[in-house]
């Protein structure tokens, strides 16, 4: 069913249009000065990321629509034991946004010529969301590349059969009417941002409006709207990975926040049980995003898992 307030937002595209912002890279990234933005040309495109600490490379690779701001509060603490790459994957954050076809193909690929890129030969990768699922496909594509898998909340391969919230339940309601989607991306205004980043947490209050600004101004660059409305056309092309869950021979564990309203809980379940000798802890209290809600107990399961790994 199609939201009163996605309604609205369509009500006032026209009031809307033309408001894209170019893409300027930062040259300090604000919410941790200790890092140090930097940038590399993959297939002709410029992807931004950082990289701190020493040690066995992790791969953290964000969701869809955000960027590597979601793992704010992983990096210095995993860099601590590890060599720790956060990315904005193509089309996200501040690297290039490229109008091609996003299909979960672009996505898997794409990880793998930045881990080419970067030199790294095989890395844990840590995704959350649509991250998750580039990270457990990569698995069954590339599985000498993949050591373990860490999945918070990520999407299953029916992922449209499976999303539960209001905002995406409405974009794939639309998503075969043409233009329409399309058009209600570009609608997108600092208030219906507020309403998906609530959506994500628990803790309604942790979303700031520095948070909000944040994730805003990085919907708002220019050329955003096609990868989102693209990455929605293709998304059900991860079905025919489905069979390959049973392929993943990595250590992997499953992190899922019990208050997830993207994709509930037993969304996690059936993953674990698909995914022969993986294990699955639950988070109370915690949303779609719980490495930022409850950053604590998210990094102590991971430094956990991979020491017992090791």
């Amino acid at each position: 069913m199609i939201s009163f307030r996605w309604i609205v937002s369509f009500l006032l595209m026209p009031f809307l249009w033309g408001r894209s912002i170019p893409l300027i890279r930062p040259t300090q990234i604000d919410w941790n000065p200790s890092l140090s933005p930097q940038t590399i040309q993959i297939n002709g495109h410029t992807i931004f990321y950082t990289v701190k600490g020493g040690g066995k490379p992790l791969l953290l690779i964000h969701g869809y629509g955000a960027g590597l701001w979601v793992w704010e509060k992983q990096i210095d603490v995993l860099s601590q034991s590890h060599r720790v790459y956060a990315l904005d994957l193509i089309g996200h954050g501040f690297s290039d946004r490229p109008k091609i076809p996003y299909t979960p193909e672009t996505y898997i690929h794409f990880t793998r010529d930045f881990m080419d890129g970067m030199g790294i030969e095989k890395a844990t990768l840590i995704g959350n969301s649509m991250g998750g699922g580039i990270a457990w496909a990569m698995a069954t594509l590339f599985p000498e590349r993949v050591d373990r898998l860490i999945l918070i909340d990520c999407v299953p391969p029916d992922v449209l059969l499976q999303v539960k919230n209001e905002s995406f339940r409405t974009l794939v309601a639309i998503k075969d009417i043409p233009i329409l989607p399309y058009l209600v991306i570009t609608a997108r205004s600092k208030n219906s941002i507020r309403w998906i980043l609530l959506e994500c947490v628990s803790d309604i209050k942790l979303i700031t409006p520095e948070v909000l600004n944040r994730q805003y101004q990085l919907s708002k660059i220019k050329g955003t709207t096609w990868v989102l409305y693209s990455t929605l056309k293709h998304a059900e092309e991860a079905l025919k990975l489905k069979d390959r869950l049973s392929l993943i021979h990595q250590p992997t564990l499953l992190i899922w926040g019990e208050r997830d309203l993207i994709f509930p809980p037993q969304v996690g379940e059936t993953l674990h049980q698909a995914i022969t000798g993986s294990e699955f802890l639950k988070i109370e209290k915690s949303g779609h995003i719980p490495m930022w809600e409850t950053p604590d107990e998210i990094n102590q399961a991971i430094l956990s898992f991979l020491e017992d790994k090791s």
